[in-house]
């Protein structure tokens, strides 16, 4: 009789155990199904471009919510054009490899990914004179002959990298073309730097070149103290164009 009832009893309990993992289970599925689950994948139409081009890049997302989803498109170059799923990149003036991410985020959940694109010079005349400036006078100047063959684009770019060598002060830049100031008195350097500094910047040149021909260019630095060896012009680069760069001595 007893057995009959502790066999009755591990029968009722067996029975509980049962109907409470079914509904243990059930929950969980449940669970599973009211989860947001938030997946991105990114690609672009190339991921090779030149300096100022453009390429659309497209978010393709996997998301079994039903919120609005939010997207923040970043880059550490160039520009974003647009939101939501797709959008334009434009490229910066400088070459490199550049990384684009896009964080998406709905009610629950955000999932963050990236994608590169790397930047090349395209069509550009690229001389490196490593030239100082020189001279015993306040203004100095460096001049080139500039022979422009074909234009590639409307928006003609011109770089210049300099190396604040041993000037123990700032100057003042000015870049002519053909006689017409292009920059004036543009302060570069720094006072007593602790180091040689770089400087380098971008100026638009496209008013003043405008179709194929020969342009002088100059460069004229204003400078506080005279000393030897004090600014060297390390790169010029004319970005949009092809032909040569020379030095007039």
């Amino acid at each position: 009789m007893k057995i009959q009832k502790l066999q009755k009893y591990l029968h009722t309990l067996f029975l509980l155990l049962s109907v409470a993992l079914i509904s243990a289970c059930d929950t969980n599925n449940l669970l599973d199904i009211d989860r947001e689950m938030l997946d991105i994948d990114l690609d672009t139409d190339v991921q090779t471009v030149n300096i100022g081009d453009t390429t659309t890049i497209n978010a393709h997302i996997d998301y079994s919510g039903d919120a609005v989803l939010e997207y923040e498109w970043d880059t550490n170059g160039g520009r974003i054009v647009g939101d939501g799923a797709s959008v334009i990149f434009v490229a910066p003036e400088t070459a490199g490899t550049y990384t684009i991410t896009l964080e998406v985020s709905g009610r629950s959940v955000s999932e963050r990914t990236n994608i590169q694109i790397q930047v090349e010079l395209g069509n550009a005349i690229i001389v490196m004179p490593n030239r100082y400036w020189q001279g015993t006078t306040f203004t100095q100047t460096l001049s080139f002959r500039l022979n422009i063959e074909e234009l590639f684009r409307d928006n003609i770019t011109l770089r210049y990298e300099i190396l604040q060598d041993t000037a123990q002060a700032g100057a003042f830049l000015s870049i002519a073309i053909d006689g017409t100031p292009v920059i004036q008195d543009e302060r570069i350097g720094s006072v007593q730097p602790a180091r040689m500094m770089s400087i380098a910047d971008d100026v638009d040149v496209s008013s003043f070149i405008s179709a194929p021909g020969n342009y002088e260019l100059t460069l004229s630095l204003d400078i506080v103290n005279v000393m030897e060896d004090a600014w060297l012009l390390q790169k010029l680069t004319v970005i949009g164009a092809e032909g040569s760069l020379s030095e007039i001595r």
